[in-house]
């Protein structure tokens, strides 16, 4: 028999690669070749909702695309531009190479914020993409999951969400309204009708005005207030939904103990973010001295970021940003950092379903999972951004999507929609 014959016979035998890979102008590539494939191009989509949300596309010769969502933020979109340059022509299969290539590039310059965010936004993409060429969901990539769905936090900020008014302004409808008791009770109502368990709203509010916009002291009054906000939320939700707080890093270390204190009686899920990220030893003083667990870790980035955190048991619960902190690879180090240390893993998240989708790949994959915050809640196009296995919130949780890759891709009429930048091309 030929060498062509026995080919055409082998590829009978063989079923169709899952993920239904094509090189320009050929068959479908079998993914259990191995055939190479290479990054022909990165871009990126720029859309205004409740923040920016930074779309990233990683094109490949073979036709394959993965897709993901980077961090918001100055510089980050420019960094993906120019790491695209780079990465043009590599074999994207090599993800955590090609990201510890990247940490590389820039570890002599600017290896925090921008950067990292960039490199995070790419390496998500290429996660997705490794999926598709294998055929598998990320989280079997990665080991598997503890979970079928994750546990959402529902960020609802008061009682009205950013941007719901007029685009041109900052704010919102109605500012005095929106952030009265009665309006926070109404709103966490209606997110546990639809069977939210667990809710976040924020304290660090311009109706309790400061003394010195700079020094962060508050008053006994406003100490009152901020109680009073946190009681109406707990007594519209009863001791069946978890309610988180968020300051924002808003108070000095004094007074942050004074409102954990003060809060002590509604057992919260946690206090977010009382003081600023920089000092872990003033986080640490906040922890020690109340009964209410405190959360951070949106401001770190990578593991080492949350090492010290961690070590001196600076905190109760950590909330690393997706994808801001660390991707998907590195998420996974920081969640099982935590593990070893007995902190929940609670990661933020304010992007969009691209976002979302990738970090519950990770959330069903480590065991210490507690929540994942969701902060898209009035944005009424969220599910049309995307298409193929978009999953629906269902009792309080999102299923972890099951089709190769994260199982979703881009809807471009829809993106278009709603870009940063109309008179531009939708992607750059």
């Amino acid at each position: 028999m030929t060498e062509s014959a026995r080919n055409t016979r082998r590829s009978r035998c063989l079923p169709s690669p899952p993920c239904g890979a094509r090189v320009r102008g050929s068959a479908p590539v079998p993914y259990w070749k191995g055939r190479p494939v290479r990054i022909t191009k990165i871009e990126t989509a720029l859309l205004d909702a409740n923040f920016e949300w930074l779309l990233v596309r990683v094109r490949t010769d073979s036709g394959l695309t993965g897709v993901s969502e980077a961090h918001w933020g100055f510089g980050v979109r420019d960094a993906i531009h120019r790491f695209a340059q780079y990465l043009e022509g590599r074999d994207p299969r090599h993800v955590e190479r090609l990201w510890r290539e990247m940490y590389e590039l820039v570890s002599g310059a600017a290896w925090q914020g921008s950067t990292i965010c960039a490199m995070n936004g790419i390496e998500i993409a290429l996660w997705d993409l490794l999926g598709k060429y294998l055929g598998q969901p990320v989280w079997q990539l990665l080991g598997g999951t503890y979970r079928d769905d994750v546990r959402i936090l529902l960020d609802l900020h008061a009682g009205e969400s950013y941007k719901l008014g007029d685009k041109t302004k900052v704010g919102w409808r109605n500012p005095e309204a929106a952030y009265e008791p009665s309006a926070y009770a109404e709103r966490a109502r209606n997110a546990a009708a639809r069977g939210f368990t667990a809710l976040k709203f924020d304290i660090d509010i311009p109706t309790i005005r400061e003394l010195d916009p700079f020094n962060h002291c508050v008053t006994p009054g406003q100490v009152d207030q901020i109680v009073e906000i946190v009681g109406a939320v707990r007594d519209a939700v009863g001791r069946d939904v978890d309610v988180a707080i968020d300051c924002h890093w808003h108070y000095n270390t004094a007074d942050a103990i004074r409102i954990a204190k003060a809060l002590e009686p509604f057992d919260l899920l946690w206090l977010e973010d009382p003081v600023r990220p920089e000092n872990v030893a003033a986080m640490a003083e906040v922890t020690r001295n109340t009964a209410t667990p405190i959360c951070t870790g949106e401001n770190l980035y990578l593991s080492h970021g949350f090492r010290e955190l961690l070590g001196t048991n600076a905190c109760r619960i950590i909330e690393p940003d997706f994808p801001r902190s660390g991707g998907i690879s590195e998420s996974r180090r920081i969640a099982h950092l935590a593990e070893m240390n007995y902190v929940p893993f609670a990661p933020h998240n304010v992007g969009g379903p691209l976002a979302t989708i990738a970090a519950s790949h990770v959330c069903a994959n480590v065991p210490n999972f507690l929540v994942l915050e969701f902060h898209a809640d009035d944005i009424p196009w969220y599910s049309d951004l995307i298409t193929g296995d978009v999953p629906a919130f269902t009792g309080g949780a999102l299923p972890v999507t099951s089709s190769p890759g994260f199982g979703v891709d881009i809807n471009d009429d829809v993106a278009k929609e709603h870009q940063k930048y109309p008179d531009e091309p939708l992607w750059q």
